[in-house]
């Protein structure tokens, strides 16, 4: 069977993309498995960030501009990057920290995945009208809890990327409302890409 080596780099405005593996995903044991490891490295221009005018909700979401570098480079490594294999039938189990977000740092009381569900679940908290973590991996079919800190209403839309590529085409994945503050948890269940961005809408009303 051909494995394919991809490599994936995505983002999206105040969004989390989640890089997952669509399709069935057979765990079993394995008993001459191999390890990937290197660095991504980056060719061509570093564009600046993107400039965005906050226009509203400014009494939580802040005021003035925030900028969002969609594409980061560190003396020419590529970051925000996830390297997985493509059209892997079966093999190890995934590791029980993925999705596992830990202390992604101010997000409230959010903390470990293992506090809203099963181990490899995703964590994903809005503060101040921004996602964080900015990236992170899950396992498809895991349950995502899209957590709202803000104290007005939002609306998360989620899309599975079809080619892994945010410009690419896309799907809408779910279309819902928070509460304000707490949280929605979802069954994420991708069926022909490897990726999902997410985005959302704020409302004061």
């Amino acid at each position: 069977m051909k494995k394919t080596l991809i490599t994936l780099s995505i983002a999206g405005l105040c969004a989390l993309p989640l890089a997952t593996q669509a399709g069935t995903y057979k765990e079993t044991s394995v008993s001459n498995g191999g390890t990937i490891s290197g660095t991504i490295n980056f060719k061509g221009k570093d564009l600046p960030p993107k400039t965005y005018t906050i226009s509203k909700d400014n009494d939580v979401c802040g005021t003035g501009e925030r900028k969002i570098d969609f594409v980061r480079v560190k003396d020419g490594h590529l970051l925000d990057t996830i390297v997985y294999l493509e059209k892997v039938k079966e093999g190890k189990p995934f590791p029980a920290d993925v999705g596992d977000v830990g202390d992604v740092g101010d997000v409230g009381d959010v903390g470990d995945v293992g506090d809203v569900g099963d181990v490899g679940d995703a964590i994903i908290d809005q503060k101040g009208c921004e996602f964080k973590p900015f990236l992170q991996a899950m396992k498809n079919k895991d349950v995502l809890d899209a957590v709202n800190d803000d104290p007005i209403l939002h609306n998360i839309h989620t899309y599975e990327l079809i080619r892994g590529d945010a410009k690419g085409p896309k799907k809408t994945v779910m279309n819902i409302s928070q509460p304000k503050p707490g949280s929605v948890k979802t069954t994420i269940k991708l069926k022909k890409g490897p990726a999902m961005k997410i985005a959302s809408v704020s409302s004061a009303s």
